[in-house]
């Protein structure tokens, strides 16, 4: 069971484990869910299908990003109830535990990526413009990431206001970019890989908005945070190798689709033109925004 989850209005067990999804999904339901208010369907299906080579390779991105999220937010997570919202794998959720919360609800609409989250993250199958849950249920909700998904974040952040306590949020700083990406998505071209048309959507219009400082503002004040405030921060993720680096970009969910999609040898030849071309690169340091308000 879902210790904090419960419909609007409902009891904290109203949600039974599974119930509505394939046997052992281990996953509660969202209260009233449809496919993708506030999230594309290009999004969820794509995120749905890029599981697997997202926790081999981009998820210890994520995960680094997410601790550094949770050492910024204010107030700390030691003994809070935290909802990770757009939770993927659940990174941020087990970034909290690691910080001392006291319990973690993800809510994400790819259930294949909450499928990862295991047993302590407390999965729910949500959209977060509708979340199944009580007013003031959280004292905190992170949003790694989740907000320049979103075909509308201010829908999202007016729900955080109402079922918690206070936000921290993260998106790219909107001038970051590392050698690495343009390296890799040259190589995919080579082997025949368009972005889809999803991706395009949000490169244009909704990370943006998720980019840009006074938007985050405006947008967590008008859903009734006080005191926003966004800060530019860099975070050292630990990968360095042409191996790190290809796996990153390879697990994405805009690129791991057409990877998967690929013969075994044909995977192969992929991954060491990638190695090859991001040699050199680097080490993966992120810039990255933070959103806090309460």
């Amino acid at each position: 069971m879902v210790g904090e989850a419960g419909g609007r209005g409902g009891s904290a067990a109203g949600l039974s484990a599974g119930a509505g999804l394939s046997p052992g999904a281990g996953l509660s339901p969202g209260a009233g869910l449809s496919p993708g208010a506030g999230l594309s369907a290009g999004v969820r299906s794509a995120y749905d299908a890029s599981a697997q080579l997202w926790a081999d390779g981009a998820e210890p991105v994520y995960a680094a990003l997410a601790r550094a999220l949770l050492t910024a937010a204010d107030p700390p997570p030691a003994d809070a109830r935290v909802l990770d919202l757009g939770a993927g794998t659940g990174t941020a959720g087990r970034a909290a535990l690691g910080a001392g919360a006291r319990s973690v609800v993800s809510a994400d609409l790819a259930v294949s990526m909450l499928r990862r989250c295991g047993p302590a993250g407390h999965p729910v199958a949500a959209e977060a413009t509708a979340l199944p849950f009580r007013d003031g249920s959280f004292d905190l909700v992170v949003a790694a990431f989740c907000l320049g998904h979103l075909t509308d974040p201010g829908a999202a952040l007016r729900e955080a206001r109402r079922v918690g306590g206070a936000l921290a949020a993260s998106s790219f700083a909107p001038d970051w970019t590392h050698p690495a990406k343009a390296a890799v998505d040259d190589t995919l071209v080579s082997f025949g890989y368009r972005p889809p048309a999803w991706y395009l959507e949000f490169k244009h219009d909704t990370e943006p908005r998720a980019g840009d400082p006074g938007e985050l503002i405006r947008l967590a004040t008008a859903a009734g945070f006080t005191g926003p405030r966004v800060r530019a921060i860099t975070v050292d993720t630990g990968l360095r190798s042409p191996a790190q680096l290809a796996a990153w970009r390879l697990g994405m969910a805009h690129t791991a689709p057409f990877v998967r999609a690929l013969s075994e040898a044909r995977r192969a030849d992929l991954r060491r033109a990638v190695e090859a071309a991001v040699a050199g690169s680097g080490p993966l340091v992120v810039g990255m925004l933070v959103l806090t308000a309460r």
